[in-house]
């Protein structure tokens, strides 16, 4: 491994699948093996050298995805070896690669539960293991095809498996953790992964870093390990997912994931960045000739060489070259660009990049902007793609089905069908929308966390409750929860008792959505007025905008921190909006922004102006009446966000609220006839109940009785909402409220910090006796809320408050 090695060069590629290629295998020059979601096995024949070309046939053939192989070398049983196989039917294929679809399979495993997602084979020790999405590991005897034992202790999907020697077997989880069992299943060792962790690879005695393993997460890096768990280096250059590592015969590490590339890594170093025309490259292999294979989300595999005599003819190099500057890049994937302050193509000529892989974005002649790519060992810029507008990047709505969304996606689910469309606002919880998706579609919930991950990354969206708490993370913000699964959580061994999660000590913020759409419906709006008595002022809408842009660009994950003096110049004219403008819902764009501002200011800029109380003018506004609810509960949605913010955002907000508490509680009860019809209002509510617990719990400056009675109110408000929950469903035809859990959850958090917070047995003897919380949390077990593992935990926590 010393010295530069000649870059990776295109040497052939396998066409044939209908779909991704989601694993790839390369045991031997001669053969290559591929698996598609197209749900078939192919084995490549190499047919001539210089350049080299294969010849494909099909091996086997399912109805559902294969997404995971592994190859048994050659034996006196089996002298071509064997290929395993697996994926979304969670059968285990074992077949020789000479056999076809029309021959029986050498032996068929069953054991698995749910998909499975990985594995690997150690021959000299005669097994191989499984992961999967059903949170089991297991070791198979090879021959037997029957499981020997569950390798135990995985809470979440089983990503990764390496079958490391004789007598040692890695795992990687998606509970982030990496644990070590010996031949007889039993735990050796185990630590944290520090992030999902997707991928591992066993590294050759002696490398350089003096790491025995690596793995790959879904953060993006690349982690060096002794067998004993010592973090020994990181790897950062993937800019996504990292989906597949393999190691080559000289040490060198090679990795692929989401960011269309694949990396070959020298020590600590990364010295070639390939890019392909492709979304997703799911997988990658070394041969032992040194060369790579690559499976990606176009439908193709490809073979990658060092040596010349294996390189492809000019004309497949130059066919792969054009469909890589081709290749079209959404603009929410390289964040906001400003194209007059962008270089232009002298740029490429003048400037030398720093490190392999750096990306440029460049002006063109033509105005349109492109994305390049350095090559160190060309020393110049590649081109990989055109940065194109997408769905939704500039404020235009699209429409589907009749109603106006900021985006829809198409989703490739079955080739030789249309894809399938999901619509999407910015107000929306990703999870909510992916949730709806796959089941309106009647696909696996397991596809959740994939599908939600996809709408982040092309949205650049927020999850509601997306501030990192210092407490127990209820929320799911780094270890996010997921139905039908055990949530994710950071694995430290030995296992560590559970954390307390009442009461809930933090604020919860409502932040998706975008300040400039806000904006823009204001002086939509105002222009309407034209010159009446209603109006704005140019002067007015120019502070509104100027705050709109610095709202757009904070950053919110970060907590409050603008100065109230940059805010204040906005907000006579916001409160004129939010107070004035008639018909009532006119001011549902001022209310949005509003909420934003409570949100960002380090100190709400404003209470009162011109004698004016906000939150009074609010609350007094009508906007809470049962009958403006029954027909309009939008503004009140908006209020109720703005409320929420004020309790996260600062300290002058939550004067504000203290000052009017006994008003907003009266005001939010004709919201609890809502919550079964309305998911939104349903989240809009039950979060702000949350933060009113929080507050009470916290609050030093009201006496214990006076905080009691807020407690009590809460109690019986909550109490109310508990019994309004439809059972669970998330069959396709279920309305939204029986789908989406997360209202419910949120309710029995507010319930438990008021009971736990406080201790108090005039509180928990009112809950018992009077609004009967015992039967309420029955009545939640029986609509199979208590299925999810999060809601076990609480109703436990306040099941042992009320004893």
């Amino acid at each position: 491994m010393t010295g530069a090695a000649p870059d990776f060069k295109l040497s052939a590629v396998l066409s044939g699948h209908q779909s991704d290629v989601r694993g790839v295998l390369f045991p031997d020059p001669s053969f290559a093996i591929t698996a598609s979601r197209d749900g078939s096995t192919r084995v490549w024949k190499q047919t001539s050298t210089s350049p080299p070309r294969y010849d494909g046939s099909e091996s086997s053939h399912g109805a559902q995805f294969k997404t995971c192989l592994a190859y048994v070398p050659p034996s006196k049983e089996f002298p071509d070896g064997l290929i395993l196989s697996s994926g979304q039917d969670a059968l285990i294929e074992a077949r020789q690669p000479t056999s076809t679809t029309d021959v029986n399979a050498d032996a068929i495993m069953v054991g698995h539960s749910h998909q499975v997602c990985s594995l690997d084979v150690c021959a000299s020790a005669n097994y191989f293991v499984s992961g999967s999405w059903d949170s089991t590991a297991k070791l198979w005897e090879i021959g037997r095809w029957e499981a020997a034992f569950d390798l135990q202790g995985h809470t979440a999907t089983v990503w990764a498996v390496l079958a490391y020697d004789r007598d040692t077997i890695v795992t990687g989880c998606a509970d982030r953790g990496i644990r070590i069992f010996d031949s007889r299943g039993k735990v050796k060792v185990s630590w944290d992964g520090k992030d999902i962790v997707r991928a591992l690879a066993r590294l050759p005695p002696g490398h350089p870093t003096g790491a025995d393993l690596a793995s790959a997460s879904n953060d993006g890096v690349i982690r060096l390990w002794t067998l004993k768990g010592d973090l020994v280096t990181e790897l950062f250059g993937h800019e996504s997912f990292i989906y597949s590592l393999a190691v080559l015969p000289s040490g060198e590490i090679v990795s692929s994931g989401e960011d269309r590339s694949v990396r070959i890594w020298q020590g600590t170093s990364c010295v070639q960045v390939i890019t392909l025309p492709a979304i997703s490259v799911w997988s990658v292999s070394a041969g032992p000739n040194g060369d790579i294979i690559v499976g990606s989300s176009d439908k193709l595999a490809r073979i990658f060489t060092r040596e010349p005599e294996r390189v492809a003819d000019q004309e497949t190099l130059a066919s792969f070259e054009e469909s890589v500057k081709a290749s079209s890049i959404p603009q929410q994937q390289v964040g906001q660009i400003n194209m007059t302050d962008l270089p232009g193509p002298e740029f490429l000529q003048r400037k030398a990049g720093t490190k392999e892989g750096q990306s440029q974005i460049v002006k063109e002649d033509d105005g349109s902007a492109s994305l390049y790519q350095w090559s160190m060992s060309q020393q110049q810029w590649i081109k990989i793609g055109q940065v194109v507008d997408s769905t939704g990047s500039g404020g235009s709505k699209t429409t589907y089905n009749g109603k106006e969304y900021d985006y829809v996606f198409d989703i490739d689910i079955e080739d030789g069908k249309p894809p399938l469309k999901l619509p999407f606002n910015v107000n929306q919880n990703p999870y909510d929308a992916a949730t709806k998706f796959l089941q309106d579609n009647e696909l696996p919930l397991s596809y959740l966390e994939e599908t939600a991950n996809f709408i982040i990354k092309n949205t650049q969206g927020a999850t509601l409750g997306q501030s990192e708490p210092e407490g127990a993370d209820a929320w799911g913000t780094e270890n996010r929860y997921r139905p039908g699964q055990v949530p994710t959580s950071s694995y430290q061994p030995p296992p560590a008792p559970a954390r307390k999660i009442l009461p809930q000590k933090d604020y919860l913020s409502v932040v998706i959505g975008k300040p400039a759409a806000a904006m823009g419906q204001i002086t939509k709006k105002n222009a309407e007025y034209g010159q009446g008595d209603l109006s704005l002022s140019a002067n007015d809408i120019q502070n509104l905008t100027t705050v709109a842009q610095q709202l757009e660009k904070f950053n919110f994950q970060g907590g409050p921190s603008l100065a109230a003096s940059a805010l204040q110049p906005a907000m006579p004219a916001l409160v004129r909006v939010v107070t004035e403008w008639q018909p009532p819902p006119n001011r549902l764009a001022g209310l949005d922004l509003l909420r934003f501002i409570a949100a960002a200011a380090k100190e709400f800029p404003l209470g009162r102006a011109d004698g004016l109380d906000i939150v009074a003018s609010i609350l007094g506004s009508g906007i809470f009446d049962p009958d403006f609810v029954g027909s309009n509960n939008k503004l009140a949605m908006i209020a109720m966000r703005f409320f929420s913010n004020l309790l996260y955002g600062s300290s002058t907000g939550r004067d504000l609220v203290r000052e009017h508490l006994d008003e907003i509680i009266e005001s939010l009860k004709p919201l609890s006839a809502v919550v079964s019809s309305d998911v939104s209002v349903a989240i809009a509510l039950t979060t702000l109940y949350l933060n009113i617990a929080v507050f009470i719990i916290r609050d030093k400056s009201a006496d214990p009785d006076t905080k009691a009675t807020y407690g009590l109110s809460l109690v019986e408000e909550l109490s109310k909402i508990l019994a309004t929950f439809p059972a669970v469903n998330h069959t396709p035809a279920a309305s939204p409220s029986a789908q989406s859990t997360e209202p419910a959850y949120r309710t029995i958090v507010a319930l438990g910090t008021v009971l736990v917070g406080f201790s108090r047995s005039d509180l928990t003897s009112a809950a018992k006796d009077i609004f009967d919380i015992p039967a309420a949390l029955t009545q939640l077990r029986s609509k199979k809320y208590l299925d999810e593992p999060r809601f076990k935990a609480v109703v436990g926590e306040i099941q042992a408050a009320l004893r």
